[in-house]
């Protein structure tokens, strides 16, 4: 009678991969949200490309108005500050540019950086 061998997962596989999923679920729990935010941050830029009274409004404004909507969307963390303006001949950019630090473990942290611009045509 020969001996039949085992098969299936061991305690230290199985052991293992909870590891590895459990790690992929709590990075993702921690940085799925700052790309949702930055997703509200780039629909907030988007209409302001097709609106044509905003070419007459000055720097504050603009910024007033970005600040307010992100406000709407329980996004606090964008400031007037981090609005920069790059004059071109036919057209404004309006870019908000940032980094977002997420502390993972004791001195390792994930550092995300974020690049949004939109083209407001003037007259």
């Amino acid at each position: 009678m020969q001996a039949r061998k085992q098969a299936g997962w061991t305690m230290w596989s199985l052991m293992f991969t909870l590891f590895v999923v459990g790690f992929a679920a709590w990075m993702g729990l921690k940085i799925v949200p700052e790309y949702l935010d930055n997703n509200t941050i780039r629909s907030v830029l988007k209409p302001l490309g097709q609106d044509r009274s905003l070419s007459e409004a000055s720097y504050d404004e603009i910024s007033t108005l970005i600040v307010k909507r992100l406000d709407i969307n329980s996004i606090y963390s964008i400031k007037p500050k981090d609005i920069t303006y790059v004059e071109n001949e036919n057209h404004l950019q309006v870019r908000i540019d940032y980094e977002k630090r997420i502390p993972m473990v004791s001195n390792i942290d994930v550092v995300l950086t974020f690049k949004n611009h939109v083209n407001i045509q003037s007259n």
